[in-house]
């Protein structure tokens, strides 16, 4: 072929070429763009899953130290329940270390709460794992009679004077003129500071379940015979209390040996010492119808949950006084005289082969404290008659008691009540009325009489309360006939006129055969100041005592009269109660 004809065959092929890549080459174009796109799109999704990656590594290093936190906590947790544990039981065992050492604190405050305001003192110290608790008061008192007692604070309410005027067929016009100068027609005034109080006291566990109490408390009514209140009244102390107590709480059993109220005093509540319902009076003598004595003695309580008590108790025993008319040779030696080198103040004292022997059985209620006792007594002496001579005789004599104390109206109103009824009873009265009379054949014939008391305490204030009581002791005699004659103790027994001398009647300590003793009394205590320094209170006491005797007769006289007296008397107190 020709060069020409190569070249004409060659146009259409270009042609055509042109053609298809003019309808070709875009398309190509535009899928390139497309998977360049979806490359790029790829390429991002590629970058995102890289970074979800690195995020869920790193998540998951972060759940894994979170992991590690909470394995770390949950042993932490672990460790502190344990310790936890460990102190609960340390507590638990702390808790009843507490609960033992609260038990024997509240023993110990339990009775240190019952002490009575006037022996009390929150004060003390331990020395070698014993406290030491100081308490009393110092005070100064004035006491006011219609009649004259020739006493200190202290009544001795049978010597109370009688008039020896009205009625009183013993004595002549003469006599019964000299008389009206006595005791009876003077009154008297007296001030003193010797109730003044200190006592101490000694408390000491010998184990966990044993508290030992010594206990001391003296005052200054010692009646010391060179003493006087002219110049320099030096009257010596006395010993009120000196005893040991010990306590057992885990066998309920309390043990007193020494001085101390008498088992026979009325409780506040329970049979504890320290823990008596003493009467709220200024007088030093109390009040008639006060059941009590303080004296040596030995005593075992047992006690069932604090609510329930028995105790017995034996104590030291003297006849407090014999009296009464007798036949001619009728005799009774009771007492003989104290010798030198006993250690006994000069004077009689009575003979005694046995203790007082005293039971109580108390318990302890909602509505307060109840108790009731026997009492056992033995009169001994040596009786003459006209067939025997010094002959030796003894008599027993029992009587009872009860008493109360009850909150009728708490924190307001209290009440109490008390009683003993028996043979041979006057010493543990107030009044101190004679316990026997002789027989027909001499021997001693304890009389039968008794003590009552009953009154209200009034708690006005925190610091001012008011009390008022009404107490009587009496004896109810004892007489015999004898050769047409009445002799014994009481009633119309022939008096012997030459006892009814003028001197004894200006003195008005006729020689009557008393029959009872009645008082009452009302007073109140305020106490003025009450803080960080102790207390100081002001007390005040009004009391009307009257005295009867058996009806006397007197043939010489031709005549009879029953002798009655009174005494009315203003008492007032300032005391200071250090802490």
């Amino acid at each position: 072929m020709i060069p020409s004809q190569k070249r004409h065959t060659w146009r259409p092929r270009l042609t055509l070429a042109a053609l298809l890549a003019t309808c070709v080459m875009p398309t190509a174009f535009a899928d390139d763009a497309q998977i360049q796109q979806m490359q790029q799109q790829v390429d991002e999704l590629e970058k995102r899953l890289l970074e979800m990656k690195a995020q869920m590594e790193d998540m998951q290093k972060k759940n894994k130290e979170i992991e590690t936190k909470n394995n770390e906590i949950s042993n932490k947790n672990n460790e502190i329940s344990s310790k936890t544990q460990q102190l609960e039981g340390k507590s638990q065992d702390l808790q009843a270390q507490t609960f033992a050492i609260s038990g024997k604190f509240k023993a110990i405050q339990d009775q240190w709460d019952q002490i009575p305001t006037t022996n009390k003192n929150q004060g003390g110290f331990i020395m070698d794992g014993v406290t030491l608790a100081f308490g009393g008061y110092l005070a100064e008192e004035n006491a006011l009679r219609s009649s004259n007692l020739q006493a200190d604070i202290n009544s001795p309410f049978s010597k109370i004077p009688f008039n020896p005027n009205p009625g009183n067929v013993l004595l002549t016009a003469p006599q019964r003129q000299e008389a009206a100068s006595g005791y009876y027609n003077q009154s008297s005034f007296n001030a003193t500071a010797r109730q003044s109080r200190f006592s101490v006291m000694a408390q000491g566990n010998a184990d966990k379940n044993t508290l030992v109490t010594g206990y001391y408390e003296m005052d200054w009514l010692g009646d010391s015979p060179t003493a006087n209140g002219t110049q320099s009244n030096s009257y010596t102390a006395r010993v009120r209390h000196l005893y040991t107590n010990i306590d057992w709480a885990d066998k309920g059993l309390h043990l007193l040996a020494g001085q101390s109220w008498s088992l026979a005093v009325l409780n506040t509540h329970g049979i504890t010492p320290r823990n008596e319902e003493i009467p709220l009076v200024i007088d030093a003598e109390y009040m008639p119808g006060f059941v009590w004595n303080r004296q040596a003695q030995v005593r075992l309580v047992k006690d069932w949950d604090k609510k329930y008590w028995a105790a017995l108790s034996l104590e030291q025993s003297q006849t407090s006084g014999v009296a009464g008319a007798t036949p001619n040779g009728v005799l009774n030696n009771y007492t003989l005289p104290a010798q030198a080198g006993g250690l006994l103040t000069p004077g009689n004292y009575s003979v005694n082969k046995f203790p007082d022997i005293i039971g109580k059985l108390a318990m302890e209620t909602d509505l307060g404290h109840y108790e009731v006792f026997g009492m056992l007594r033995n009169f001994d002496g040596t009786y003459s008659n006209a067939n025997v001579t010094a002959a030796g005789q003894n008599s027993w004599a029992g009587s009872v008691g009860f008493g109360s104390v009850l909150s009728l109206i708490p924190h307001t109103l209290d009440f109490k009540i008390s009683g003993l009824y028996g043979n041979g009873v006057g010493r543990y009265g107030t009044s101190t009325l004679n316990d026997a009379t002789i027989g027909p054949g001499g021997e001693l014939t304890p009389l039968r009489g008794g003590s009552f008391l009953t009154g209200f305490l009034l708690h006005v204030q925190p610091t001012f309360d008011i009390y008022a009581d009404i107490g009587r002791d009496w004896n109810n005699g004892y007489t015999y006939s004898s050769g047409g004659q009445l002799y014994g103790y009481g009633n119309n027994v022939l008096a012997n006129p030459g006892q009814f001398v003028a001197s004894a009647a200006v003195a008005g300590y006729t020689p009557y055969d008393l029959n009872s003793v009645t008082q009452e009394t009302i007073g109140f205590w305020w106490a003025v100041y009450k803080g960080y320094y102790g207390a100081a209170k002001f007390g005040a006491q009004y009391s009307h005592t009257g005295v009867s005797a058996f009806s006397v007769r007197a043939s010489q006289f031709g005549g009879a009269f029953t002798p009655y007296t009174t005494d009315n008397m203003i008492f007032t107190s300032i005391r200071f109660y250090p802490m």
